[in-house]
């Protein structure tokens, strides 16, 4: 591609008539783009391009000159949208087939409309791939309900940030400039690279189904086992046992890190569970790496400094200071059929001895059926039914068998305590979805692998160490507990709101290149997957 291209530059600037021959060029491309510039529909080689207004505004800036006059800026062009493989996206996205056909045609005459077309292609694909890693290829609003981050914004100079950069010879700094600038983006995709290279080399092993593997266990599936890890990292190279189809303590601490980095309860035990995960093909945890890259464009471009962020998939709330973790919890998300939202927000004050006002869907469709086989049901779970305009009646005056989920007019709350269902405090982030984080009295539950039992908000464990961690050296647990004693609900407003993101990473890295995934507990990454694969569509010109 590289000698196919030097060809066209070598036509355009040492042929004799270069000066004539870029004017007419000039001339054919403001025709091609007065064309079709009302229109939308400016084209070249027979196909409409992506970025319409900004190439009227591109060219017209550069006098509608051609704009890929210089050997590294071309250089570097194709390097870069070949290199979109490594960010888990399409090169064949971008115009290079018909690239590398135009050039092979112009490279024994000097068709101008061709060189026109080619010139106008380049544009259009680096202008494509850069919106694809500020934008993300896949409009994650068009594919599932439920995803309610806003867009990343295209610069609105994008026309004069490209004519600097190929004035500038610095294309390949500009698309790195442009990346999400999160660690964990970069490591993700050092994180593909390694997968793809294992994939190249054959895969890892899968470890034929059999006894349960444990310490002390002998079998001769601890020798794949061993291969496996070995593999993957979680087993560093060292002189091996005597006999290696022993289930050693080497192998033990291997298998944990392999739960760990898999979301599991580190036991170290190869029972049912880790072994579909140790068997699940390298060539599906790259396709989970690649949705999650893309992902990662649609959200961490310019995380702030401190931030909380919720991982649905993952189960697990953190605190982020300047890219390390300053606090973690496990979490409790919402049901399949009762997801937590996807969206961010800004955390503003905590409320410790919370009542519960339930919503209308659960107060009829869970709460009325109870209601009507016991109407001592409020009693005994602490609630108080109320009209609408807040007063506070007696359950004995009301007929119960008489409503329906759709005629209730009452509202039901829970009164403080140690049994309500938000626990001993929630932790607010005003949002159209009534979803916050919250304490709950079912602590049982936070020991599961899969945590996806609330109906969307989001069940914390770790609840006093947020607020300290939150509230800083103006709060102990002697305070803490003395006002929860109280059972008085008590606002507690944070001097510096915090942005929470609720998200959802099926994969992710760390700063050591260490890979983690998560069950895809929602079903969303095959139509991510499917939507990534797609040929970017590009609309036949008439």
């Amino acid at each position: 591609m590289k000698s196919i291209l030097y060809s066209v530059f070598t036509i355009l600037l040492l042929s004799a008539s270069a000066d004539a021959q870029m004017g007419n060029i000039s001339d054919i491309i403001k025709n091609k783009i007065d064309t079709g510039v009302e229109t939308k529909s400016i084209s070249a080689d027979g196909v409409i391009l992506y970025s319409q207004g900004v190439l009227s505004n591109f060219y017209g800036e550069i006098g509608y000159n051609a704009a890929w006059t210089e050997q590294k800026n071309i250089d570097d062009l194709l390097f870069n949208l070949n290199d979109s493989y490594n960010e888990g996206l399409m090169p064949t996205d971008y115009h290079l087939k018909k690239i590398s056909r135009l050039s092979d045609e112009v490279k024994n005459n000097n068709d101008l409309q061709k060189l026109a077309d080619l010139d106008l292609l380049m544009t259009d694909a680096a202008l494509l791939y850069a919106s694809h890693l500020i934008l993300g290829k896949v409009d994650q609003s068009k594919i599932r309900i439920g995803w309610n981050v806003p867009s990343n914004k295209l610069p609105i100079d994008s026309e004069s940030l490209l004519e600097n950069a190929l004035v500038n010879k610095t294309l390949s700094n500009s698309f790195d400039e442009i990346k999400p600038d999160y660690f964990m983006y970069t490591h993700l995709r050092n994180g593909l690279a390694t997968y793809r290279n294992i994939s190249e080399n054959e895969g890892w092993p899968e470890v034929p189904k059999g006894q349960v593997l444990k310490l002390g266990v002998v079998d001769s599936r601890v020798l794949t086992l061993r291969d496996y890890l070995l593999i993957t990292g979680d087993l560093q190279p060292e002189i091996q046992s005597e006999n290696d189809s022993i289930y050693d303590i080497v192998v033990e601490e291997a298998v944990k890190s392999f739960q760990y980095r898999h979301n599991l309860n580190q036991d170290g035990i190869v029972g049912k569970g880790t072994l579909a995960l140790i068997n699940i093909p390298v060539e599906k945890r790259i396709e989970e790496i690649r949705i999650n890259l893309e992902r990662a464009r649609w959200v961490i471009h310019h995380l702030p400094k401190d931030f909380l962020v919720v991982n649905i998939a993952g189960f697990n709330v953190r605190r982020i200071i300047e890219d390390s973790t300053v606090f973690y919890s496990r979490v409790i998300v919402g049901r399949h059929y009762h997801e937590s939202p996807i969206f961010d927000g800004k955390m503003t004050y905590i409320e410790l001895n919370p009542t519960w006002t339930l919503p209308y869907s659960i107060a009829t469709k869970e709460t009325l059926p109870k209601l009507k086989k016991n109407p001592d049901y409020l009693a005994k779970k602490n609630m108080i039914i109320m009209d609408r305009s807040g007063k506070e009646l007696d359950p004995s005056t009301i007929d119960f068998d008489s409503l329906s989920r759709r005629n209730f007019p009452y509202t039901l709350r829970q009164k403080a305590g140690p049994h309500n269902a938000l626990g001993e405090v929630k932790f607010m982030f005003p949002n159209k979805y009534a979803v916050y984080l919250h304490d709950t009295p079912a602590r049982s539950l936070f020991a599961r692998e899969d945590r996806a039992f609330s109906h969307g908000c989001i069940r914390l464990d770790d609840k006093w160490g947020l607020f300290l961690n939150l509230m800083g050296e103006k709060w102990n647990m002697e305070r803490i507990e003395e006002v929860v004693k109280s059972e008085k609900t008590t606002v507690v407003k944070l001097n510096n709101p915090i942005q929470i993101l609720l998200l959802y990473w099926t994969a992710g890295a760390d700063k050591q290149d260490q890979l983690f995934f998560n069950k895809d507990v929602y079903d969303r990454d095959s139509e991510v997957l499917k939507q990534l694969d797609k040929p970017y569509k590009f609309l036949k010109a008439s």
